[in-house]
């Protein structure tokens, strides 16, 4: 059969987060440029992101493999692939390749990109680490979203050669300042977007938020987000005497909207691969504060385009806000320096165009 003049983004569901986002974003800038694609969603039968997959009029496939044992997975796979001929196969996270490597293979798919965005199940999970030096040369491309994932994969075996970091890219257009902040505040507003999950370490945000209201410092924090730990998270913020000064607003519809309203994002994880929400936040020229972890080195000079405080350390977090909080004009310096360096080396339009390249495609018509 011949191959479809398509593009397919494989996800492991239609939940909000770094890797679905991107996939969604390379899908909308291909589509502009005349290249049809598809996003094919492994698990769950529905998420937040169907929605916005509709109203883009991106096409997805939710294919629910799960339930069935390996090879009923990559049965129902193959068949997928074997209708849709996809000329490209582009792949994000080694569960989901693991799920799609031999039945693209089956149906004569062999032009095949993966992508990882973090080492966080890789690092504790021993058949990945054995794994994953024999996939990297079975794919047309291994590429990451950081250097640090580089070096990392190279210690389990991974020759250098075959790893290409490319990074992660936002709209800079969507995410943009909104009306010029005040320098003085005198509630200062602080956010975070993320999943309500344990790596995220949001506890360490919340003593962080408590230390500030002991100081008297004047803020109102906004947690955009949903996930497993919502009721706990929601005890732990009651508990320290936080009532009245987070909010955790759950799934949020429109995170540009949702940004250009603070004056501080924080980022309290202790593990990431390379953030989009960080850099939509440096987009909207807004001080980030977040944890020197993994790649956040690399798109955050610390105290240029915003400030690095150490992992699960409540009092550094809070002393970096503090010092936010008392000085408008260093917000709004750090603001738009991590502005110009979003528009300047992390589009996406650039990350496209890389990812273009890597799977043989070409736009059939110039993208504004």
């Amino acid at each position: 059969m011949k191959r479809q003049d398509v593009v397919v983004e494989v996800i492991y569901a239609p939940l909000v987060g770094g890797s679905e986002m991107l996939a969604f974003n390379l899908c909308k800038e291909w589509q502009a440029g005349g290249i049809k694609t598809r996003i094919c969603c492994l698990y769950e039968r529905s998420g937040a992101l169907t929605k916005v997959f509709e109203e883009a009029g991106i096409p997805y496939d939710l294919l629910d493999i799960g339930g069935h044992r390996l090879f009923g997975r990559w049965l129902r796979t193959a068949r997928y692939f074997y209708r849709t001929r996809p000329r490209a196969i582009h792949v994000h996270h080694l569960g989901s390749l693991v799920n799609v490597l031999v039945p693209a293979y089956l149906a004569g798919c062999f032009n095949i990109v993966y992508t990882e965005h973090s080492a966080y199940t890789i690092a504790r999970t021993r058949w990945m680490q054995r794994l994953l030096p024999v996939v990297s040369r079975l794919v047309t491309r291994f590429t990451c979203v950081s250097r640090n994932l580089a070096d990392f994969f190279t210690t389990l075996g991974v020759p250098r050669e075959l790893l290409l970091t490319i990074y992660n890219g936002v709209d800079i257009d969507r995410y943009k300042p909104g009306a010029p902040r005040a320098e003085f505040c005198p509630v200062v507003r602080i956010g975070a977007v993320g999943r309500l999950v344990a790596e995220k370490d949001y506890p360490t945000l919340l003593a962080a938020l408590a230390l500030l209201k002991a100081r008297n410092v004047r803020f109102f924090a906004e947690i955009a987000g949903d996930g497993p730990l919502a009721a706990d998270l929601k005890e732990r913020a009651q508990a320290l005497g936080l009532r009245g000064l987070v909010s955790f607003h759950g799934s949020c519809d429109n995170v540009p909207a949702f940004l250009r309203e603070l004056d501080i994002y924080v980022l309290s994880s202790r593990h990431e691969g390379l953030p989009i929400a960080v850099l939509e936040a440096m987009a909207t020229a807004l001080p980030v504060v977040a944890t020197r972890i993994t790649a956040i080195p690399e798109i955050i000079d610390d105290g240029c385009t915003g400030i690095l405080v150490p992992p699960g350390d409540a009092a550094a977090m809070a002393d970096a806000l503090a010092a936010l909080a008392g000085d408008g004009s260093r917000r709004r310096a750090l603001g738009e320096a991590a502005r110009e360096l979003v528009r300047t080396r992390y589009t996406i339009s650039g990350t496209s165009r890389s990812y273009a390249a890597e799977l043989g495609i070409r736009t059939k018509k110039k993208v504004v």
